[in-house]
């Protein structure tokens, strides 16, 4: 007995302490998903239609397009009281104002016409909430806001300065480039892996009224093209950034469009 009590003590010694036993790892705890703004915004721009949108002698019509993006027990009517002529035509949505438990209001601005009167813009909140499922609806009638009379204040022109030297050098590409740009040419017309996404069609090319180069060094330059475009019986006159690169060959080196878009960002 005595023999088996030392063994089992100098076992107890030998063996590693192994400390506490290991507990297992927490569950990760609740997470918030972002919220679906972009789907707010198209279900707010689609209530926002139909809830501006009525005729007195067919009410039903309204009520049907409002039921389809109502949450479960809401008046499809939304307070209208059955009377007059009125019709929404563009919306644009806004920003989304997220709050608790899967409620937002979305800010929308909307074109109505309401009998013969002239077209004027309104601007709506519209409430909307993830049902379940993550189903978005409509869960209440929309809020008339203010619509500021002056847009926000166009910045200060800035001062540029220009290479008239490289100007000079690099207009025939640029000019190149517009021509083959308005007949659906750009991708032969663009440096080797630009892309350019084609114009739509009824756009024509009156003239590139000029083109300024920005000062620079090395193989990616850029600078501003005024262009004066045809469309739908009309002209308009538009800047663009358009940025180019050195494409090298075994015969010659040349300038040509790598990238371009709409000139506001100095």
């Amino acid at each position: 007995m005595a023999a088996l009590v030392t063994v089992t003590c100098l076992n107890s010694l030998l063996a590693p302490d192994s400390g506490p036993a290991p507990q297992a790892a927490p569950a990760p705890g609740p997470t918030t998903a972002a919220y679906p703004e972009d789907a707010a915004r198209a279900l707010a721009v689609r209530a926002a239609r139909a809830y501006l949108t009525w005729d007195e002698t067919k009410r039903a019509d309204r009520a049907g397009e409002l039921s389809a993006v109502l949450a479960a027990g809401v008046d499809p009517q939304l307070g209208w009281n059955g009377a007059g002529v009125q019709s929404a035509g563009l919306v644009t949505p806004g920003p989304v104002a997220v709050g608790k438990a899967g409620r937002a209001r979305v800010r929308v601005d909307a074109e109505v016409v309401s009998g013969t009167g002239p077209a004027r813009w309104i601007a709506l909140e519209v409430p909307v909430v993830v049902g379940s499922g993550g189903r978005l609806a409509v869960s209440g009638p929309p809020a008339l806001l203010g619509v500021p009379e002056e847009g926000a204040a166009a910045p200060d022109p800035a001062t540029r300065t220009t290479d008239q030297e490289f100007s000079a050098e690099t207009r025939a590409p640029v000019t190149d480039f517009f021509k083959a740009w308005s007949l659906g040419g750009a991708a032969q017309a663009a440096a080797p892996g630009a892309i350019v996404p084609a114009l739509a069609a009824g756009v024509e090319l009156r003239t590139v009224q000029s083109w300024e180069a920005a000062p620079g060094k090395g193989a990616d330059r850029w600078g501003v093209a005024r262009v004066v475009w045809g469309v739908g019986g009309g002209e308009i006159t538009q800047a663009y950034r358009v940025t180019l690169t050195r494409v090298e060959s075994a015969r010659a080196g040349r300038w040509q469009v790598a990238g371009i878009s709409g000139d506001d960002l100095s």
